[in-house]
């Protein structure tokens, strides 16, 4: 692996904390894979023989409706880990399909690398809980916002968690996916999404093309956090605010 590539996942949440030397020898044991878009990394009903770290692209984890709907549980770009819930549930086999849905580079470990892993590495033990407690603070809150917000309302407070998850630039980003993704992943009808985009605009949230920039954060913060009931305590709204008045 490329010594600036490990120094770049070392720098990710998932080894925070952890001496460079441990997080090298970690990410080592990993054999790099690239998949072109459209290839599946696993698929519902695979057996569970590995776990996944994404260095670059985007792999989208779904399910299938009865219908043949796909109901996407998330997408993960690079830094974030994949399939790590089926090694310590433990499961016999996925349940879900994973899919890159544009070139994804990933590092490839045993299923037992994991959890040797954690057992070694307290650090790194801690910060695999603090992603899992993570990811599931926010799916509760997708649950609430789903009852307490309207579509735009939902919209900015997920653009809000992707700037700060990521570190991405408030002030102007990429989106690291398609719309039509982002639209699956909060369960909202493309077409209402795309009118949830025009409205943010005059609540001070700029999206043109696959460009977002917050251009009034405390006017967006009245249109939004007003609605949620960890208005003034959510650490990725706090985290927006930091990088916009470092900005400014």
């Amino acid at each position: 692996m490329a010594q600036s590539l490990s120094a770049a996942l070392c720098r990710k949440p998932l080894f925070e904390g952890l001496a460079a030397e441990t997080c090298a020898a970690l990410l080592a044991e990993g054999k790099p894979r690239t998949l072109p878009a459209g290839h599946h990394v696993f698929r519902y009903g695979d057996p569970v023989e590995h776990v996944y770290i994404v260095t670059d692209g985007a792999v989208q984890l779904f399910r299938e409706s009865a219908e043949g709907r796909e109901v996407t549980a998330e997408v993960l770009i690079a830094g974030d880990m994949l399939g790590e819930t089926d090694v310590l549930r433990p499961a016999a086999a996925r349940l879900f399909n994973a899919l890159a849905v544009k070139e994804a580079r990933l590092l490839e470990f045993s299923a037992g690398w994991l959890v040797d892993a954690a057992r070694r590495n307290p650090g790194f033990a801690l910060n695999l809980l603090a992603l899992l407690s993570r990811r599931a603070h926010i799916r509760a809150l997708e649950v609430e916002h789903k009852a307490t917000m309207t579509a735009p309302q939902q919209v900015a407070c997920f653009f809000e968690r992707l700037c700060a998850l990521y570190g991405f630039d408030p002030n102007g980003f990429t989106l690291p996916y398609s719309k039509t993704l982002i639209a699956s992943r909060l369960g909202i009808e493309l077409e209402t999404f795309s009118r949830a985009l025009a409205r943010l605009r005059p609540h001070g949230l700029d999206v043109k093309g696959a460009r977002v920039a917050f251009v009034d954060l405390p006017r967006l913060e009245r249109f939004t956090c007003a609605h949620c009931s960890i208005a003034g305590a959510c650490a990725e709204h706090e985290a927006v605010k930091k990088a916009v008045a470092g900005k400014a």
